[in-house]
């Protein structure tokens, strides 16, 4: 493999061929974060893990060739990036050897405070996707237990793909030990995606989907966030608070009652908040949705997913499910034309004051399986909440098994931690409140 110390080629320079390398053109998506990769990756906002807690006898072989086995099935985890611009390329390795890096921590006065801070360590760090677009790392924190982490560049996947590297890793540990049938096959190759989204696009097979885009962000105008007013260096910061098991049960059962989805009624929540913040009732928030339509793509590694900008006009006056109806036509139309790449859509209009479409995020992050059993280990999915967010306001929230986790990224070099602070609050209020009422009218939920 190249050296991660080896020279990149600079902006518009022809790739360098590898040997036993297979080159192509990156998608319409990875185009976008290579470029973000250039100015927002340097605090490890571009990284993604895949992350369990391992609890039994691991054998380090075994898990070692579990992992190969991994990176060999999927073109996605053995890809690294040359050139940059038009002549950015794609370039596929051979099966090689994984390096495993292992770490002690047994012997530490408090493995588990070691081990929260080797965790925040490696997902702060930047991973250079020219040299490898992934780094595995195993903390062992006593004698039976460790945690994996194969931390992976965006650039080669996405929260989906996780899913589909940690069900692999389950089946074939699961090989390994004697039991088991061979992980499902592969989806389609990124390759071939790349290749049919360049076709799609040129070909106008997505042209139905961008008149969509067309009509729907038409006179749409993005207000600025109130920043500082002397903004300092971009920084990830994070307001972290709770919704407890009985708060989302009952905003489950009330999206159910308004026919849509607990994902809709949540970003219902995040409007309101918003409107209470800035007074408008035109409200876009931009999220990322899978991509995978296709039946082929289900078990397709790579970064397909796209960003979708949901823009929904709401009345004030309306009551909590009406506001929820038209939110759910919005999140129902952005999922039947999600294939149009970020970077087409008609946002220069509505970007002309400064602010970006892409300034205020929201994620919902699909339930895990918890745990499970494999090649006579217990696995734990971990969600980690210290990866950075290249975004000015994202909130994600994140399901476990008492409720959810709500998280608020912002860049501290422009907002204020009391605005993000105030905003966290409130969204948590507005939720508690609708848990309890849905008949109050949108203008009083935050």
């Amino acid at each position: 493999m190249a050296s991660p110390e080896a020279r990149e080629p600079e902006e518009g320079e022809p790739a360098a061929r590898e040997p036993e390398a297979q080159e192509s053109e990156p998608s319409a998506g990875q185009r976008l974060l290579w470029f973000l990769d250039r100015y927002r990756g340097h605090d490890g906002a571009l990284n993604c893990p895949m992350m369990c807690r391992i609890r039994g006898p691991l054998e380090l072989p075994v898990l070692r060739r579990s992992l190969e086995a991994v990176v060999s099935r999927h073109e996605s985890l053995r890809s690294v990036f040359r050139g940059g611009g038009r002549n950015l390329r794609r370039l596929v390795r051979a099966a090689a050897p994984v390096e495993l890096r292992l770490r002690h921590l047994d012997h530490e006065p408090d493995p588990e405070r070691a081990l929260r801070e080797a965790i925040a360590e490696e997902l702060a760090t930047r991973i250079d996707p020219t040299g490898s677009a992934f780094r595995v790392t195993l903390w062992r924190v006593a004698d039976g237990d460790h945690v994996l982490c194969l931390n992976m560049h965006h650039l080669v996947t996405d929260s989906w793909s996780c899913g589909v590297v940690f069900q692999d890793l389950c089946a074939l540990l699961d090989r390994a030990h004697g039991s088991g049938a061979e992980p499902p096959p592969p989806g389609l190759p990124f390759g071939a995606f790349a290749e049919w989204q360049r076709v799609a696009l040129d070909g106008g097979e997505l042209r139905g989907q961008q008149e969509y885009w067309r009509d729907r962000l038409a006179g749409l105008t993005v207000e600025p966030l109130p920043t500082r007013n002397t903004p300092g260096e971009r920084r990830t910061a994070l307001v972290r608070r709770e919704l407890d098991q009985d708060t989302v049960a009952a905003l489950r059962e009330a999206a159910r009652t308004g026919r849509s989805t607990l994902f809709s009624l949540l970003l219902t929540l995040y409007y309101a908040v918003l409107h209470r913040a800035t007074g408008r009732t035109d409200l876009a928030v931009a999220s990322l949705y899978a991509n995978r339509s296709r039946p082929e793509l289900r078990r397709t590694v790579g970064f397909l997913a796209n960003m979708v900008v949901l823009r929904t006009r709401l009345d004030p006056a309306a009551g909590v499910l009406d506001a929820l109806r038209a939110t759910h036509a919005t999140v129902t139309g952005a999922f039947l034309n999600q294939g149009v790449p970020y970077q087409l859509l008609p946002l220069r209009e509505a970007q002309s004051q400064g602010a970006r479409a892409d300034d205020i995020v929201f994620q919902m992050l699909a339930e895990p399986v918890y745990s499970t059993t494999a090649g006579g280990l217990d696995l734990e999915v971990l969600v980690p909440d210290g990866v950075g967010s290249r975004f000015e306001l994202e909130l994600v929230l994140v399901p476990h098994d008492k409720g959810f986790h709500v998280l608020l990224f912002y860049n501290q070099g422009r907002l204020d931690e009391k605005f993000a602070t105030e905003l966290a609050e409130r969204y948590v209020a507005a939720a508690e409140r609708v848990s309890q009422n849905t008949g109050l009218p949108f203008d009083r939920i935050a």
